[in-house]
């Protein structure tokens, strides 16, 4: 592959999944009876009312769409931020196959808990691939 074609694809990864990130703000700031429902239509049953819940639930939220505003920066210059990308990328491949084998047993979470992984390892796997393939500056 050529390094131009490696470094377009790998700024259009890495804006694809900043822009999902990024759409946390939604369930960040929605109100908590709209979390309630989407949790039950998911059939996750009812979710806690609990103000810690609320909390979780919008700090969450909250750091996945900086986490996606930090990959729209990352693709502004992929040379620049090259050491930083893999950082992020090798942090979460970690933090996702770590949370899966811990999390994968609890009951109607796992198959959430596969799709998170997998999600992760799609584009982090090829983000990683992609930087070697970039032109040495």
């Amino acid at each position: 592959m050529k390094p131009e074609t490696a470094e377009k694809l790998l700024v259009w990864i890495l804006r694809g999944a900043g822009v999902v990130c990024v759409l946390a703000i939604v369930p960040m700031l929605m109100p908590i009876a709209w979390a309630q429902a989407a949790h039950a239509a998911i059939g996750l049953g009812e979710l806690s009312g609990e103000q810690v819940v609320e909390y979780l639930v919008r700090g969450m939220s909250a750091m996945c769409a900086l986490y996606g505003g930090l990959l729209l920066l990352l693709a502004s210059d992929v040379h620049r931020y090259r050491r930083v990308i893999t950082y992020q990328a090798v942090a979460i491949l970690t933090a996702a196959t770590c949370g899966t084998i811990i999390m994968y047993r609890l009951p109607n979470l796992g198959k959430y808990i596969l799709i998170d992984g997998a999600s992760c390892w799609l584009y982090c796997v090829p983000t990683l691939w992609l930087q070697t393939r970039l032109k040495k500056e």
